[in-house]
């Protein structure tokens, strides 16, 4: 699990200055997380009982899993949670609606990991809570330390944040500095500058400030490629 303090966020501010620091951050925690669960937890019946109790990954970070090439992982996991679905849907297909309802009144509530996966919420998955946790520490961090100037001094130096975590700071965390305010506006609008530069030298012929601004708008609106995030 990361661990987030006052020299994380320093550290990380300083090495990632051309991308969105707090994604380079999240990628990097989240490869730690697959080797970690690989290597330690996954043979564990604490694990394999969070995972049954969660109803799995969700489908973009059970690719992920995938991209590891570990079967015998997947098969641990995975068969297991095969298993409960199979149940799940076999008793929804034999069972009326009314009856499907009533069921946890009639024999109480089941309390094991594969009954409370079954009552998961859609889009439920481990590490898309553990991410978001690891989003809101590292935000909260951040502005909690922001009389250090070597930490704004640093922010101020890169290219700041991606749109969705700026959103998350002002959404969720509820404070945004004025120096995180005045370096995101400003880059908000050398990039709106840059790109109408580009569609107008696009459509002339020339090619604008340069021809690959377009990404660097796309990536700023969502993320870098590859990324994983939930809509808020």
């Amino acid at each position: 699990m990361a661990h987030i303090d006052y020299h994380v966020v320093l550290e990380t501010l300083r090495e990632h200055r051309d991308c969105c620091p707090l994604c380079a951050f999240v990628a990097r925690s989240e490869n730690s997380w697959f080797e970690s669960m690989l290597y330690s937890w996954v043979g564990t019946e604490g694990f394999q009982d969070r995972f049954l109790s969660s109803d799995g990954f969700c489908p973009a970070h059970a690719h992920r899993f995938a991209e590891r090439n570990d079967g015998v992982a997947v098969a641990m996991l995975y068969l297991p949670l095969l298993n409960h679905r199979r149940r799940w849907l076999t008793r929804s297909m034999a069972s009326f609606p009314l009856l499907r309802r009533l069921r946890p009144l009639l024999k109480g509530r089941d309390r094991s990991p594969a009954g409370r996966g079954e009552r998961a919420l859609s889009g439920s998955c481990l590490l898309c809570d553990q991410i978001a946790h690891w989003e809101t520490q590292f935000l909260r961090n951040m502005v909690r330390h922001g009389g250090e100037e070597a930490l704004r001094d640093s922010f101020t130096a890169g290219q700041g944040l991606c749109l969705p975590h700026y959103r998350l700071l002002a959404g969720k965390i509820g404070r945004v500095p004025p120096w995180v305010r005045e370096h995101q506006e400003n880059r908000i609008s050398s990039l709106e500058e840059a790109v109408e530069l580009y569609t107008r030298g696009a459509a002339g012929g020339v090619g604008g400030r340069a021809s690959t601004v377009w990404k660097e708008l796309l990536e700023f609106m969502e993320g870098p490629a590859g990324a994983i995030r939930k809509r808020g």
